[in-house]
This record gives structure tokens, sequence and C-alpha cells, in this order.
């Protein structure tokens, strides 16, 4: 796919990175690794379910389905902006209570959860033992936490990691990296036993994506994330250059008229130890 050499498909998407998030992120990427860690969460009906970093909450969401009527879930963000998405993407008759915190100090009570779930945020938590610390807080005696995190960086991510870096220079390049930074099952296993976790298991498996084309693709993935701020302080000709090279660096990816990758997602788990009244 090549772009008019005189614009780009910069404009098109909304200032509000929260909506272009739910709206192009969730339904290609957010949902199925949300789905994995659900899946690998073996929710029970009646279960009480925390989803920290929910962002616009499609694993809160999908958790509300599992533990039905009889369960309650409850989704937490530091961004306000994605929790006002998030409540407006609820579906009719499913009752989530939002909160909004940060994962090092969960504004929530001692012991009040089955479940602790995140899925594609524990990567960016900045103290990433004092959350789990919290998480484990948080939960019952025995209850569970379940951690999905992407990595190592596909392919494809390479590609547009080095052209933002060629284009922009190397601090528009951290977000990727940092998305990508927690994989490592030995690591986060350290740090779930640091945090005071029994019963540690990890597993990595892959997720096949389909996404847009290439300048689409890119475009809707700066605009849902922090790279919107940064690459919109380049001009008009500076973007331009910027898509074509991201469009040629990702050519090996295209498949018809999608863009494809398998990113590796690492899910680890753990319990809160059944005698802890800490």
């Amino acid at each position: 796919m090549m772009t008019n050499p005189s614009t780009t498909t910069y404009e098109k998407y909304s200032a509000n990175a929260a909506e272009n998030y739910e709206r192009d992120f969730v339904p290609v990427i957010g949902t199925p690794f949300a789905r994995r860690l659900i899946a690998a969460a073996r929710l029970a009906p009646g279960e009480r379910v925390l989803d920290v970093a929910c962002a616009t909450g499609i694993a809160t969401r999908l958790a509300a389905e599992a533990v039905g009527s009889r369960g309650s879930v409850a989704g937490l963000d530091v961004n306000p902006g994605m929790l006002e998405v998030a409540r407006a993407a609820v579906p009719a008759g499913t009752a989530i209570e939002w909160h909004q915190g940060s994962a090092e100090d969960l504004p929530l009570p001692d012991a009040s959860f089955d479940v602790v779930l995140c899925s594609l945020g524990f990567m960016f938590f900045p103290a990433k033992v004092e959350a789990l610390r919290e998480m484990r807080r948080v939960l019952v005696p025995g209850g569970r936490v379940l951690l999905g995190t992407p990595g190592p960086t596909p392919p494809l991510f390479v590609a547009i990691d080095r052209a933002l870096t060629a284009h922009v220079g190397p601090g528009a390049s951290m977000f990727v990296h940092a998305v990508f930074s927690v994989h490592d099952p030995a690591e986060v296993r350290e740090l779930m036993d640091t945090a005071g976790f029994d019963e540690v298991e990890t597993e990595i498996d892959t997720v096949p994506l389909r996404v847009a084309p290439p300048a689409e693709f890119f475009w809707q993935y700066v605009h849902s994330t922090p790279l919107a701020a940064i690459v919109g302080e380049l001009d008009e000709g500076a973007r331009v250059a910027l898509e074509h090279d991201v469009v040629e660096r990702c050519q090996p990816f295209v498949d018809g008229d999608a863009t494809v990758m398998e990113p590796g997602l690492l899910v680890a788990s753990g319990r809160r130890p059944s005698g802890d009244d800490r």
C-alpha cells in the first residue's frame, strides 16, 4: 500500500487516544490477547475479579461474561480518558465498577477479590514488585493473579522501531521497547516470588494477528499510544517521509489486504498463600 507522495493518513484519526485505542487496537490486538489471558484464568461463575491497567476494558468485559451475574468485576486504570471510554463500551445489563488509580497503590480494600488480571499493562509499571504486592494484598488468601505481557519484539515492530528512530529519533522508539520489555519467564517468576506469591507458573504462546495494511496500521498504533504527541511534532513533509519508510520496511509482512505478525505472549500466574495475612 503506497500513499499519495504529498499526504499521509495522519489527520484522519481522532485526537482522543482512548477512542482510537478502543476502535482500532482492541478488536485486532487487545481482544486476542485478552481472550488468551481469560482462558488461562479459568474464571468461574460467582468469582470477584479485578482487572488492573484495564485501559478501555476489553479484559474487564470478557471477565464479566465469564463470572456472570453472580460474580462481580472491577476495572482500574490510571488514565481517566481510558476509563471514560471503558464505561461507554460496557454492554447494557453488564455491571462493572470502574476505579481510577495506580497499580502501585490500589484504592481498594484488602482481600476483596478472588482473581486479579493484568492484560498488556504490567510491562509499563515503574515499580513492578510494589504493584504485585498490591495485587496480592487485594486478593483473598488462595486467590490468584494472572499477567499477560507481549514479547520479544516481533519483526514487524522491529521495522517500525527502525523507521521511528531514523525519522524522529531514539526517543520515539522508547515506547515500542517498553511494550515488549517484559517477556522473560525467569524475570517474571523472580518478581512474583519477591512479591510473595506461591505456585508461580509461566507459559509462553504466540498470538497470530492480522491487522490493517502498513500505513494504516502504523497511524492507528501511533494515535492509540503516547507516540501521537511525539510524531505530532513533525511537519507534513517529515510525516510523509516517515510513512513511506514504514510502508517500505513492512512489505515483508503484507499478506493480501492485511499485515501479519505472531507476537509472543507470556502468561504468568500465582496465588496468594492460603495462610497469608500480611
